[in-house]
């Protein structure tokens, strides 16, 4: 069984999806492969997000609690296809977003 620590950093989170790829055989679904189901989930994700908003519910009344948690799941499915494809590529993902979001500080956008 393996686990991710309380307080764990970034880079623990890359390993630990390394290990559940490791785990699950996944390590063998190629870079493109891995792409397009993260926009699988993606579109899950707009849809749960859809329902939290109540924008269209397809006919019934999703109550909030069950929706927030639906669309907490959907989160992790394409955080988790994000850390693959970073882990994939060799990206490491707390160095690049320290980096990305110092420039963007330093942006303006109209």
């Amino acid at each position: 069984m393996i686990s991710l620590p309380e307080g764990a950093t970034m880079k623990d989170y890359q390993r630990y999806i390394h290990e559940l790829e490791t785990l699950h055989g996944w390590l063998k679904v190629d870079l493109v492969h891995n792409c397009f189901l993260m926009g699988e989930e993606v579109g899950e994700l707009f849809k749960a997000v859809r329902r939290y908003n109540k924008y269209y519910d397809e006919g019934k009344s999703t109550p909030t609690e069950e929706a927030r948690a639906h669309l907490a799941e959907e989160l992790v499915d394409v955080f988790n296809y994000l850390v693959a494809i970073a882990n994939r590529t060799g990206v490491d993902l707390e160095q690049a977003f320290r980096e990305k979001n110092a420039r963007n500080q330093q942006r303006t956008w109209s």
